[in-house]
């Protein structure tokens, strides 16, 4: 059976930054904020443990961010 390919998506990042918290006192936690904007989708940032950050990792979380926005539907409202 051949393998399903997976459709390809052309990604900008328009930035990366590392923000650091402190969920407890003395403990500093580095978080790599991305934010990207995909073909039809408005920018949006995904957030990723400085620990787990790597090429392949980032790509694997844009990919998941955009397939979980796409399968949402917008709805109206008359006001």
């Amino acid at each position: 059976m051949p393998e399903e390919k997976k459709e390809e998506y052309e990604v900008e990042i328009l930035s990366e930054d590392t923000i650091i918290t402190y969920p407890k006192l003395g403990q500093p936690v580095e978080t790599v904020a991305v934010t990207y904007v995909a073909a039809g989708l408005p920018p949006a940032t995904i957030f990723i443990p400085k620990e787990e950050y790597s090429e392949e990792e980032l790509k694997k979380r844009i990919r998941e961010d955009i397939e979980r926005r796409l399968k949402r539907r917008a709805r109206t409202l008359k006001v």
